[in-house]
């Protein structure tokens, strides 16, 4: 009779950041002449490895980041309360790295904060962008989120970026909404004078979750752009489920080149305190609870004017859930001075919203007497510039710009010059609204 026995057993480890499926042993029999059997086993053993972790802050805090810092792409970079980035100082994230945020809601929510004066690189690519969510999401390196979905709002608060450049208000310098003031710091202060102010650069990088409220009817969003100036580069740009606006800009002058905002509370583009940069290349899709596409407001104070353009904007409105709002379109309200270009809106849910406010642009917000003219052209002069927009679908213009746009000042009147900036149908031309391909990295395109 034959005898088994097991001379020996080679155990091999494989570590890695994601979790595998774990392999079948190999077993392998040798007969060897005379009574033994040599068993020969391999087994395959799956050894999961939690990233490093990297915490900033405490909760419910302020950390003041006073010195150079990396943020790697090896480490999960939790931030907690506020962490500021101080002015004279420079933080560096690298492509593909994860941040996640603290649990602290109202006044302890946490922000990552960049102060006038201070810079910011966080330059993630298509391949490797960088994530900004909550710290309850277990997306980890070489794992998508699995308990996140597109409509989980409010866990964080946000990135907030602050300038020197202009803004249009009674002071020239104002603390930023949704942080609390401090007696004796600035750090939570925009504005000022320099147009030309460089913050740093923000490119591929996805914000996913935030938008906690601070405080009763105050929210931070999931991008806050406060004084920022035309020397900071923002490209490539994704905001998902932000419990209030997906991007506000207070004043400022910085340029945005393919913005994408998807599944917001409020809205999806916010304009205020005349902001005079141009958003490039943007798409917002609104859920049925969704304010609107966009809302914007101009200039404060009569001492500083300025008109913003957007150009390239695709809106969709494609929920299938009872709309708890009508008036996703967007709200054009006081004092506004906007060029508009090369809009395209589609989505049956769209078919039944509208434009709201254009009525209250009257010219006397504040203390601004000077009633906004409308033109049609792009290359006019006009306060308020509407052209090249195309409404893809069953719309109806009596729905689209009345009766909240009706007004008795003819300079005002996008009902009747209607033909001249805008076309009803079911064939916008190729290149209408975004160029959404540069979407490609994004969660929204992924799930579309």
């Amino acid at each position: 009779m034959k005898k088994l026995k097991a001379l020996f057993i080679s155990t091999f480890v494989a570590i890695t950041f994601s979790a595998c499926s774990e392999e079948e042993p190999i077993i392998e029999y040798v007969e060897v002449p005379g009574e033994t059997v040599t068993v020969v086993e391999t087994v395959v053993e799956t050894v999961v490895e939690t990233p490093n972790t990297n915490t900033i802050g405490s909760d419910g805090g302020i950390t003041k980041i006073t010195e150079d810092q990396t943020w790697s792409n090896d480490q999960i970079h939790i931030i907690r309360g506020k962490v500021v980035i101080m002015s004279g100082t420079t933080l560096t994230v690298e492509a593909g790295a994860i941040i996640k945020a603290g649990e602290g809601q109202d006044n302890d929510a946490t922000a990552l904060v960049v102060a006038r004066g201070a810079t910011i690189n966080m330059n993630g690519t298509a391949d490797n962008p960088i994530i900004m969510t909550d710290i309850n999401d277990n997306i980890n390196y070489g794992s998508p989120s699995t308990n996140r979905n597109a409509l989980d709002r409010g866990k964080w608060g946000g990135l907030i970026v602050l300038g020197n450049a202009k803004i249009s208000d009674a002071v020239d310098e104002k603390l930023i909404e949704g942080v609390l003031a401090i007696e004796g710091e600035d750090w939570n202060f925009y504005g000022g004078s320099d147009n030309e102010d460089n913050s740093g650069s923000i490119q591929y990088v996805s914000i996913r979750h935030s938008g906690t409220q601070v405080a009763p009817d105050v929210e931070l969003q999931g991008l806050t752009l406060g004084g920022v100036g035309r020397g900071t580069t923002i490209e490539n740009i994704e905001i998902v489920a932000s419990k209030d606006d997906g991007v506000e800009f207070f004043g400022g002058t910085v340029d945005v080149t393919n913005l994408l905002v998807w599944n917001q509370f409020d809205d999806g583009i916010d304009i205020d305190m005349a902001y005079s940069g141009t958003i490039n290349n943007a798409v917002v899709e609104y859920a049925a609870d969704s304010d609107g596409a966009f809302e914007i407001d101009g200039a404060k104070d009569i001492s500083y004017e300025a008109q913003n353009t957007i150009s390239g904007l695709t809106v969709y409105g494609r929920y299938t859930d009872e709309a708890s709002d009508s008036d996703q379109l967007g709200r054009v309200r006081e004092n506004i001075q906007i060029k508009m270009m090369d809009v395209l809106y589609k989505g049956a849910a769209a078919e039944a919203s509208k434009f709201e406010k254009f009525g209250d642009n009257n010219g006397n917000y504040k203390n601004i007497t000077t009633p906004r003219t409308f033109g049609t052209d792009p290359n006019g002069s006009e306060d308020i510039i509407f052209s090249d927009f195309y409404f893809d679908g069953a719309f109806v213009q009596a729905t689209l710009v009345g009766p909240n746009t009706e007004n008795s000042d003819s300079a005002r009147d996008i009902n009747s010059t209607f033909e001249n900036w805008a076309t009803i149908g079911t064939s916008p031309a190729a290149d209408q609204g975004a160029d959404e391909s540069v979407f490609a990295w994004t969660w929204w395109a992924q799930s579309n």
